[in-house]
């Protein structure tokens, strides 16, 4: 069948339908043209139109007056334009894009970070699952915390102030919550802390370690966008060594996002404490053994060094050899020997018998038990390390001085109270073989310290020991040291386990037990030892108690 082409009648058709004429509506204009063209066959009419297609006309906006417009579309469009053949019926309004509705820039952020990212980018990495702390398992009872921070008091972080690497974001718990964690946690390592000092930024922390390590701890309040719905906990290390910093701090952090577990960390207290004691054990009987000369020759070459470095003026060197007496006086560092050698010398004087007649054992001229001493009894030593009576008084012990060199005597006398501890505690635990090198015995030895000890330096120490008890509140780690020293000493010592009932030290100690429940742990053991030291004196004085 041909195709028949268009004829002329059909494109007057199609102009008699476009006419000008009245407005019409859409549908209505489409009725017409159906039904002038009914009788046309589908297939020419798709053809006729698309040979032909219908005048191009301008574009129409319109709305939906039933809808409410967005406050951003206001304005836009007013009013719809009829579409007819001469144009619009009314003005239309000139075509304008809308603008876009305003999203804050911080949404994403504040969803990521309460679906539990914490902004630690090293324990997001490390945990995988971040923002959600494990409770502290290890905590069986509840105590008092020493730390109060009012909610909403914090201080938010200033603009342009870097925050310390050794930091932590901490959502899901209260500023008081995180304060009591890190007050507690701080019980336990046996810091000694100092809380809120300055009024005029609360959530402030000062802390003190055992080894001489100062960290300040800060409490801010996180803001978004930057730090947005936490609380940051920031350590910042003031003095003291980098690597034991970071130990504590990594405790401190764990603690405040209750990572840390007491039970935990006691137990890894307690292993180490008994791998030090096999380690002792192997120095003394699983090496090989070394010529008795040879192992003496290195003891006392060490204790001179240490004595030179205890005369110069130099507060590095003074320093040095204090550390360098704790380390030889200590068995699980440097063996048994060795600390048999050096607490001889800081307890007698003497590293041996005084019948013998070696030019090679002139320790009493190293003046090392009679630096200790000074910086026992009163806390500084004097010109070019000698101890000279005359120079100390009671009045300018602690008042005068920079504050720089006072600091420097606080180190050092506790220091000297650490090497007296370890020399005692050799005494107690390994007298027999330390008076083996001379000939007095170990209760001989704790006597005529003791006795020799009050008439160098005019004052007695049982009295001074019992002195940094009374301050366990502000100097813990003193005292903790002190009670180690008259526990040894009582034990040893029948003219120490008389002065103590005299002084009254069980209520002493007993005071200092109870600061150590409340913020020490190794203050509240070493007060229990003393106490169960003289509660055994009180029962049998006449035999005291021996390990």
């Amino acid at each position: 069948m041909k195709r028949r082409s268009p004829s002329p009648d059909d494109d007057d058709d199609f102009d008699d339908a476009n006419k000008p004429g009245p407005a019409k509506s859409r549908s209505a204009k489409t009725n017409d043209y159906d039904d002038a063209n009914e009788h046309e066959p589908a297939k020419y009419r798709l053809a006729r139109m698309q040979k032909q297609p219908p005048p191009q006309q301008e574009p129409v906006w319109r709305c939906a007056p039933m809808v409410d417009r967005p406050s951003s579309l206001i304005g836009v469009a007013g009013g719809g334009v009829d579409r007819n053949t001469g144009g619009a019926r009314g003005a239309a309004l000139s075509p304008q894009r809308p603008k876009a509705l305003h999203v804050p820039s911080d949404d994403i952020r504040k969803k990521d970070f309460n679906e539990g990212i914490t902004g630690d980018i090293r324990k997001d990495f490390n945990d995988g699952i971040t923002g959600k702390t494990e409770p502290d398992k290890g905590r069986t009872k509840e105590r008092p915390s020493n730390w109060f921070v009012k909610e909403g008091s914090l201080k938010q972080v200033p603009t342009y102030y870097p925050l310390e690497k050794s930091s932590r974001y901490v959502t899901g718990a209260s500023v008081g919550v995180i304060a009591s964690k890190i007050s507690d946690a701080c019980r336990v390592m046996s810091v000694h802390a100092e809380y809120d000092l300055n009024e005029d930024v609360p959530g402030t922390a000062y802390l003190r370690t055992s080894e001489h390590v100062e960290i300040q701890l800060q409490l801010w309040q996180g803001t978004p966008p930057r730090h947005p719905d936490c609380v940051i906990v920031e350590a910042q290390r003031r003095r003291g060594d980098a690597v034991t910093f970071h130990k504590y701090a990594r405790n401190l952090l764990d603690a405040a996002d209750g990572a840390f577990s007491t039970n935990t960390y006691i137990s890894l207290e307690d292993q180490e404490a008994e791998y030090c004691r096999k380690a002792e054990e192997v120095l003394a009987h699983g090496k090989k053994p070394m010529a008795s000369g040879t192992v003496i020759e290195n003891a006392l070459l060490a204790l001179e060094i240490a004595a030179s470095l205890l005369k110069k003026d130099r507060m590095d060197a003074r320093q040095l050899g204090m550390e360098s007496l704790c380390l030889l006086t200590d068995p699980t560092r440097t063996g048994v020997e060795t600390a048999l050698i050096a607490s001889r010398v800081v307890l007698t004087g003497s590293a041996q018998d005084e019948s013998t007649d070696d030019d090679d054992y002139e320790a009493n001229e190293w003046g090392i038990r009679e630096a200790i001493l000074a910086l026992v009894q009163f806390g500084r030593l004097g010109d070019d390390g000698a101890f000279e009576q005359d120079s100390y008084s009671d009045n300018d012990s602690d008042a005068q001085g920079h504050p720089d060199e006072q600091r420097h005597n606080e180190m050092l006398h506790n220091l000297a109270l650490a090497v007296l501890a370890n020399a005692l505690d050799v005494l107690e635990n390994h007298g027999r073989r330390l008076c083996e090198i001379g000939s007095e015995s170990p209760s001989s030895v704790a006597d005529s310290f003791l006795s020799e000890s009050e008439q160098m330096a005019g004052k007695d120490l049982m009295k001074t020991l019992l002195s940094k008890l009374r301050s366990a509140e502000a100097k813990p780690h003193d005292a903790t040291l002190s009670a180690k020293c008259l526990g040894s000493l009582c034990g040893a010592s029948r003219d120490a386990r008389r002065r103590a009932k005299e002084l009254k030290a069980k209520q002493i100690v007993q005071t200092a037990l109870e600061v150590g429940e409340r913020t020490n742990v190794k203050l509240e053991k070493e007060s229990q030892k003393v106490i169960t030291t003289l509660t055994k004196m009180e029962d049998d004085p006449e035999h005291p108690p021996q390990e």
